[in-house]
């Protein structure tokens, strides 16, 4: 990576944009409990089975540029939904995950299915010490990254061949930001996605392969239950709060039928991309 003026005037715009989100977060979210975030959310980041039902589609693409003797790392591995299938296109997979709950859900999926050749590092990518590997791959963990400078020439510099980040068109929450105007009467300030990214790897001179992936549903669910549970997870409130009743008691107007779930009526589907450059 060479990093330019341009380069530090398109990270400071992606650390603003953080910056801004997170400040209106803290200003109305409940006191956050000591627990995990991720307690309770872990099961949805789960590999798929050991006939491989419901891989997710970033798999195929990344599999196109390995080699099988090659080691891949990836950050912020979640509860193993790419790390295992993964292991078993290559030789060896470090997976730096900091979530206790995370990492539990991926343990267990490590003994359910049999693989033995995946490292569990403990730890947030910024702090881990890990050898360099030959792919680094970072699947959805970015978008509230801060300082994202540090953060990417630490991905470059440990792929002796390549890097490759999934992010979708807009942050995970944006489906969510409808109802947190409604609830807050304020607009919601959105985390970067990946046109930010595209641009922070543009002002940094990174020449990149972009690869369109499928739509996922979102802002759907089973039930009236579960969208208040959910809905209360992603606006960062307590069970029971002053902001968690008011939610509970406009929920119901911003839900409407979907097959045998709910939806948000203004609910879109989330457009996930994939990029790759080589570091060769």
């Amino acid at each position: 990576m060479h990093i330019t003026a341009a380069g530090i005037e398109g990270a400071r715009k992606w650390d603003a944009m953080v910056y801004r989100e997170h400040q209106q977060t803290d200003r109305f979210r409940d006191p956050p409990p000591d627990a995990d975030p991720w307690t309770g959310l872990a099961w949805n980041f789960s590999p798929p089975d050991r006939d491989e039902k419901d891989l997710d589609p970033a798999v195929n693409v990344v599999e196109t540029y390995l080699d099988p003797g090659d080691t891949v790392i990836d950050v912020g591995a979640g509860g193993g939904r790419l790390a295992i299938p993964l292991a078993r296109r290559c030789a060896r997979v470090v997976a730096v995950e900091p979530s206790p709950a995370m990492r539990a859900r991926m343990d267990a999926a490590i003994s359910e299915l049999g693989v033995d050749n995946v490292e569990v590092v403990p730890e947030r990518w910024q702090d881990a010490d890990v050898p360099v590997g030959d792919h680094v791959i970072c699947s959805h963990v970015m978008y509230a990254t801060t300082p994202v400078l540090p953060f990417l020439e630490k991905l470059h510099d440990h792929a002796n061949k390549r890097v490759t980040v999934m992010l979708r068109e807009r942050p995970p929450q944006a489906n969510f930001h409808e109802l947190f105007e409604r609830l807050f009467g304020e607009e919601r300030i959105a985390l970067p996605a990946m046109p930010e990214f595209r641009n922070l790897l543009e002002s940094v001179g990174i020449k990149y392969d972009l690869h369109r992936l499928e739509d996922r549903p979102h802002g759907m669910f089973p039930n009236p239950e579960a969208a208040l549970r959910r809905s209360i997870q992603r606006l960062f409130l307590n069970p029971g709060s002053a902001s968690a009743k008011r939610l509970a008691e406009i929920l119901p107007e911003c839900l409407v039928p979907d097959g045998e779930g709910v939806r948000f009526s203004w609910a879109e589907p989330q457009r996930g991309w994939l990029v790759s450059w080589s570091t060769e």
